[in-house]
C-alpha cells in the first residue's frame, strides 16, 4: 500500500507527525509512506526505513492554485492507495479532492475538534479540561484508514559524527549543564518579555560550568541573540550557524531546553530533551505541549482569559499581555534547576 502524508503547516505541527510516523514505519514496513511538507523539514524524515519526504515550495515554485496542481500533477503520476491530509485548510483541502477525483479510494482529513476549542477559549482554562492533542488526532486520522499508531516513539537518532564534529568545532566537547533557551515566538502573545528574558540568561550566566544556547529564527531575534551573546561570557548565539539537522543534534546533548510554547519546543521533544516550556495567550490545554513532556515543566499564570486563541493569531484583550508579564524569572529558573537536579 503507497499512501500520502500532506502537511504544510507550521514547524511544531509538521514536527508532531513525526511519533505517529515512526510507530507506522515499525508497524507497517511492508508499506510505502510519502511525506508532502515544506523543503526545509526533510531532516525530520530522513531516518525512516519506508518513508519518501517530498518537499514543496508554497511561497515560490508551488504557491497559489498554480503551483497546487503542478504539485498534484507530479505526484498522480505515484498512484497513492490513501491520502491524509493533516493540515484542514484550502491549500491542502484542494489537493485532497483532486487526489479524490483522481480515482484515490481512500482519503481522509483531520478532525480538528474545534467546537471542543470553541469552549475551552470561552470558559478558560480554570473551569475546562485537557482537549484532545495534536498526537490524538493525527492517530485518529490515521485509524480512519485501519492504521494502527503507538506512542513508543523516543527519539530522533543521535547525532552524526559530521554534525558532533560541527558541534564542537563551534562550542567545544561538551562538560557540565548546557541549556538551550528560546525565548521568542512570531506571536507577541508568545514571546518573553525582554527583561524576563535576560534575568534568565544572567541567571544561568553566572552558574558554574554552564554553557546556554540561545536559538531564534527572525532577523530582529538573531540580532538580538548576537547582543546577548557579546554582553554575557558563556552564552552562545546558534543563529544561522547550524542547519536544521545540526541544531536538533545540538538540542539532544542539552540538559534541558526553555521554550515557549513553539517550534522549539517541539523540536527538543523530538531528541529526548526535557523542556520547561513558558505559556503566555496559549494553553497546553489546548493539546499542543511537546511529546511527552510533562505538565509539571509548564510555566504559566492562572487567568480567567487565558486561553485566549489557540495558535496567537489575536491582540490582548487588556492590551498589556499579563498572561507573559506576571510570569517571574525565578519560577522559570527554578522549574529548570529542578529539571538540572533530576539528571544530574
Amino acid at each position: 500500500m503507497k499512501v500520502l502524508i500532506i502537511c504544510f503547516s507550521n514547524i511544531s505541527k509538521v514536527a508532531s507527525i513525526v511519533p505517529l510516523l515512526d510507530s507506522l514505519d515499525r508497524n507497517y514496513p511492508q508499506d510505502e509512506f510519502w511525506v508532502l511538507s515544506r523543503n526545509f523539514l526533510s531532516p525530520l524524515f530522513t531516518h525512516f526505513n519506508s518513508v519518501t519526504f517530498v518537499g514543496a515550495d508554497i511561497r515560490g515554485e508551488h504557491k497559489g492554485l498554480k503551483g497546487i496542481f503542478k504539485l498534484f500533477r507530479r505526484l498522480k503520476a505515484e498512484k497513492f492507495d490513501v491520502v491524509f491530509d493533516l493540515q484542514g485548510n484550502l491549500r491542502t483541502q484542494i489537493l485532497f479532492w483532486l487526489f479524490k477525483f483522481s480515482g484515490v479510494k481512500q482519503a481522509f482529513t483531520i478532525n480538528k475538534h474545534r467546537k471542543a476549542t470553541r469552549h475551552l477559549l470561552k470558559k478558560g482554562a480554570i473551569h475546562y479540561r485537557q482537549l484532545t492533542t495534536i498526537f490524538e488526532k493525527y492517530a485518529e486520522t490515521f485509524a480512519k484508514a485501519g492504521l494502527r499508531t503507538d506512542d513508543l516513539f523516543v527519539s530522533l537518532p543521535p547525532a552524526t559524527k559530521e554534525q558532533q564534529a560541527k558541534i564542537i568545532e563551534l562550542y567545544g566537547k561538551k562538560s557540565g549543564k548546557w541549556i538551550g533557551f528560546a525565548p521568542f515566538s512570531r506571536a507577541k502573545g508568545k514571546t518573553l518579555p525582554f527583561r524576563k528574558a535576560k534575568n534568565v540568561i544572567r541567571y544561568f550566566d553566572e552558574q558554574p560550568n554552564t554553557k546556554l544556547f540561545l536559538f531564534g529564527a527572525g532577523e530582529m531575534e538573531n540580532e538580538m541573540l548576537s547582543d546577548w551573546e557579546t554582553v554575557f561570557n558563556n552564552v552562545y548565539a546558534v543563529k544561522t550557524a547550524l542547519k536544521l539537522d545540526e541544531e536538533l543534534a545540538l538540542m539532544s546533548q542539552l540538559d534541558v531546553m526553555i521554550s515557549m510554547d513553539s517550534a522549539n519546543m517541539h523540536l527538543a521533544a523530538l531528541t529526548r530533551t526535557p523542556v520547561v516550556s513558558i505559556w503566555g495567550e496559549t494553553h497546553p490545554y489546548a493539546g499542543f505541549l511537546g511529546w511527552k513532556q510533562s505538565y509539571d515543566n509548564c510555566v504559566g499564570v492562572s487567568f480567567s482569559c487565558r486561553p485566549c486563541t489557540e495558535h496567537s493569531n489575536k491582540r490582548c484583550r487588556y492590551s498589556d499581555y499579563r498572561c507573559l508579564e506576571s510570569i517571574p524569572s525565578a519560577k522559570i529558573i527554578e522549574k529548570v534547576n529542578n529539571v538540572l537536579k533530576e539528571n544530574h
